[in-house]
């Protein structure tokens, strides 16, 4: 597996067992559609001086052929990190579709 992260040490254990374990699930996703790919999540955590924190998430994935990228920021960790991932899967969905279509021959005829 290659994934890349970034700045993981502003954030404490718990987060980062988190984030490690959701972009693990997303990456095993991708590689069915993109197999030379190398996923680089970057995590920045902007501290206030209340007691929140914001945190903005950047994914972006690296194939040969193509550079696919996600971002997103919420308050809460985890709905960042599914925002983030939902916005790359649909990326990836979007790619994957058209190189279908142009390695596909004939397209069918409509009924």
């Amino acid at each position: 597996m290659s994934i890349i992260y970034n700045r993981l040490k502003d954030l404490n254990a718990s987060e980062t067992q988190e984030v490690k374990h959701h972009t693990e699930i997303a990456y095993e996703k991708v590689l069915r559609d993109f197999k030379n790919s190398k996923l680089i999540v970057d995590v920045h955590k902007f501290e206030k001086t209340g007691a929140r924190a914001k945190y903005s998430i950047h994914l972006r994935l690296e194939d040969p052929s193509i550079l696919l990228t996600a971002e997103e920021t919420d308050w809460n960790l985890v709905k960042a990190l599914h925002k983030t991932i939902e916005n790359l899967s649909e990326e990836v969905r979007k790619k994957s579709k058209k190189e279908i279509t142009r390695k596909g021959g004939p397209k069918p005829f409509p009924v």
